[in-house]
């Protein structure tokens, strides 16, 4: 009964040409008015709910814009082309069709905030409850690689449901599936880069090999992974340079992940001394340097004589921290004053060339 009697006002209006298009201008101005009327509404009864639970508070922080789009979207397709004046039917198979996709992909895009919403629900939900750093690095790593790879089927799935509308794509869709010999070896050859990059990123996702925040050593860099996307990873070097690296590239080449098991690192500093050298002082100089650097992280040190040969002691000290960023730093202290220890406070400790001279000489 009530789409009878909209039809009837429908054919009412479009057969005067001015009162067509004020009701196509007065539908278009109410949509909106509608939108923004239930937007503000959602907003306002999600921001009331948020006082009990956070996830009320996202929703009224994400989803108004959402909510507004589709009203408005909606709104449209189902009045501006019925009362589309007569007289202008490729006007209105237009405005048919244009509003169609945007339903479409206003929906599509609902979809994905629902689906990120939700997957940074779970994200939340394990910061919470998870203590363990390198647990959660993990965890995260993999949430963030499957939010995209969600991301990007709900984009695909959109787009081919606006393909769908086209006029005739029934036809094309035939005679894509005629030539699918040719075009699967010709696509499987030009993405077999693409393809690989992306089995591997979600590699190195799931196989726990690599995760944000690792510290790494790759082609002779040290930094640590900023970003892991489906096709590459982003390392930012020390000097905050970016190193961007293809996702096979960490599948298929050596490299050294420092925060792989946990993100406790050891560093070594190697100092060379005379035979001479007084052992028991310089590690009290170490012990001394570490005991002032808050980067030292207490788990353990030490000094010990490595290699002695060619009339040169070659002093290994180990020291321990938090993690790849801090042991670099205390590296280079630890390095720097016990070089500025001998050359000061034990200069008769140094390495020298000695010389012997025969009597005749």
């Amino acid at each position: 009964m009530d789409d009878t009697i909209t039809d009837d006002i429908a054919e009412a209006v479009t057969t005067n040409f001015w009162t067509a298009w004020a009701a196509v201008l007065i539908a278009g101005v109410s949509a909106v008015l509608i939108g923004f009327a239930l937007a503000w509404l959602f907003r306002f009864i999600m921001t009331r709910l948020g006082r009990r639970h956070a996830a009320f508070r996202e929703l009224a922080a994400r989803f108004p814009k959402a909510v507004f789009a589709v009203v408005t979207v909606i709104a449209w397709r189902a009045t501006i082309p019925a009362f589309i004046p007569d007289g202008y039917d490729g006007i209105e198979t237009t405005a048919r069709f244009v509003l169609n996709l945007a339903v479409i992909g206003v929906v599509g895009w609902i979809l994905a905030k629902v689906v990120v919403f939700l997957i940074d629900g779970a994200m939340r939900r394990q910061e919470a409850t998870s203590a363990d750093p390198f647990v959660l690095r993990r965890r995260r790593t993999q949430i963030r690689m499957l939010r995209r790879l969600v991301m990007a089927i709900v984009a695909v799935l959109t787009v081919a449901a606006m393909l769908l509308t086209i006029p005739g794509a029934s036809a094309f869709g035939a005679s894509l599936l005629a030539s699918a010999g040719v075009a699967s070896i010709v696509a499987g050859l030009a993405a077999q880069s693409t393809l690989g990059n992306l089995i591997a990123g979600m590699q190195l996702a799931f196989s726990n090999a690599l995760k944000v925040g690792d510290t790494v050593e790759v082609d002779d860099e040290f930094g640590t992974v900023e970003e892991i996307t489906l096709t590459y990873v982003v390392v930012q070097i020390w000097d905050d340079r970016r190193h961007v690296l293809p996702s096979t590239y960490f599948t298929t080449t050596p490299y050294t992940n420092w925060t792989r098991s946990q993100t406790a690192v050891t560093g070594t500093v190697f100092v060379e001394a005379d035979y001479t050298v007084d052992v028991p002082a310089v590690r009290a100089e170490l012990e001394r340097i570490l005991d002032s650097s808050p980067d030292w992280d207490r788990r353990s040190w030490g000094l010990i004589v490595s290699d002695a040969t060619g009339g040169v002691a070659q002093l290994r000290a180990t020291m321990t921290a938090a993690d790849g960023d801090a042991i670099w730093n205390l590296r280079c202290k630890v390095r720097e004053e016990l070089v500025a220890f001998l050359a000061t406070q034990r200069p008769q400790d140094l390495s020298r060339t000695r010389y012997e001279v025969g009597p005749g000489a």
